[in-house]
C-alpha cells in the first residue's frame, strides 16, 4: 500500500503537538503543586500569627481588666475617704464663691467642702437672670446713681463691689432687684485671694460664658486671684471646655469624693492648669504634684 507523504507530516505533527500539550499539562499540575503548598506554607504562617496575636491580646485583656479593677478601687477608697485626706488642707486659706446660674446651684455643697478642709469661705454669690434685664439695670442705676448699661457693666460693678469695704450695702442692692443672691459675705472678704467658679446649667446659652463667666475670669485675673471652674458629673449644659481654653483649672465631678479632693488640693496647691475628674477629656482623676 503506498503511503502519502502528508500522512507522515501529519501524524509527525499531531504527535509533537501531542507531547506539548501533554508536557504543558504536566508542567501546569506540577505547577499547581508548587503554588499550593506555597498557599498552605502561607495559611499556616498567618494561622500562627494570629495564635500569637490572640495569645497576646488575651494577655493585655487581663492586665487591663486587672488595672481597671485597681482603678476602681482606688476611686471608691478616694470617694469614702475623702474627708480624712482633705483635713486641715484648706487651713488659712479664704476662698470666694460666684456661681454663674441661679438654675443650677451647688455652692453649698463647695462651701461645706471648704469648711471641711478647715478653710474659710470669703462669700457665696449666685448671680441670677435678672443681671441680664434691661428694666431692672435701669432701676439700678436709679437707685444708686449709675451708668450701667450691660451684663458685662453689672458682673464688673459686682467684682469692684468685692473690692470695697461696703460691699454687703451695695450688694444688697442688686439682691432686692434679684439680679443676685448673696448666700454669705464673711467679714474678712476682702482678704480673699481664691475664687471658684460655680458653672454649669440647666438651659443652653450661647453668650453667658462670654458676657458674664468670662467677664469675671478677666476680672479676678487681673486682680491677681486664683480661679478654679468646677461643675457637676450630671451637668446638662457644660462651660469647662471655655474654662480650658481661658486657661483656668477644672474639676468636671465636684458633687464626687474624687472632685472634692480635686477642688481641696488645687486650692491648697494653687495647681495653675489641668482639668481634673471622670471621662475622656480629663488629665487625671486629681491634682498629683
Amino acid at each position: 500500500m503506498h503511503i502519502n507523504m502528508k500522512y507522515y507530516i501529519v501524524t509527525i505533527g499531531a504527535i509533537f503537538i501531542a507531547l506539548g500539550i501533554g508536557m504543558l499539562v504536566g508542567f501546569n499540575l506540577n505547577y499547581d503543586q508548587e503554588l499550593s503548598k506555597q498557599q498552605a506554607a502561607i495559611i499556616d504562617d498567618l494561622d500562627a500569627k494570629f495564635e500569637d496575636i490572640k495569645t497576646t491580646n488575651d494577655e493585655l485583656e487581663g492586665k487591663l481588666d486587672k488595672k481597671e479593677s485597681e482603678y476602681k478601687k482606688i476611686v471608691n477608697y478616694l470617694n469614702e475617704n475623702y474627708l480624712v485626706l482633705i483635713k486641715d488642707q484648706l487651713q488659712g486659706k479664704n476662698v470666694g464663691i460666684i456661681s454663674t446660674t441661679e438654675n443650677y446651684d451647688y455652692t453649698q455643697d463647695i462651701s461645706k467642702t471648704i469648711t471641711d478642709a478647715n478653710g474659710s469661705v470669703a462669700y457665696d454669690i449666685i448671680l441670677k437672670s435678672g443681671l441680664t434685664n434691661k428694666d431692672k439695670i435701669k432701676e439700678l442705676n436709679s437707685a444708686l446713681q449709675l451708668q450701667l448699661k450691660t451684663e458685662k457693666d453689672v458682673v464688673n460693678y459686682i467684682m469692684s463691689c468685692l473690692k470695697e469695704e461696703n460691699a454687703m450695702d451695695k450688694l444688697q442692692q442688686l439682691e432686692k432687684l434679684e439680679m443676685i443672691k448673696i448666700n454669705y459675705l464673711s467679714d474678712n472678704y476682702l482678704d480673699c485671694s481664691q475664687v471658684v467658679m460655680a458653672s454649669g446649667d440647666t438651659n443652653e446659652s450661647s453668650d453667658k460664658f462670654t458676657n458674664i463667666d468670662k467677664t469675671i475670669i478677666d476680672k479676678l485675673k487681673e486682680d491677681g486671684k486664683y480661679v478654679i471652674g468646677t461643675q457637676k458629673s450630671d451637668v446638662k449644659f457644660s462651660d469647662l471646655e471655655n474654662y480650658k481654653k481661658d486657661k483656668i483649672p477644672t474639676i468636671n465631678n465636684s458633687q464626687q469624693g474624687t472632685g472634692k479632693l480635686s477642688l481641696v488640693y488645687a486650692l491648697r496647691d494653687s495647681v495653675e492648669k489641668g482639668n481634673f475628674g471622670i471621662g475622656d477629656k480629663v488629665d487625671s482623676i486629681i491634682p498629683f504634684k
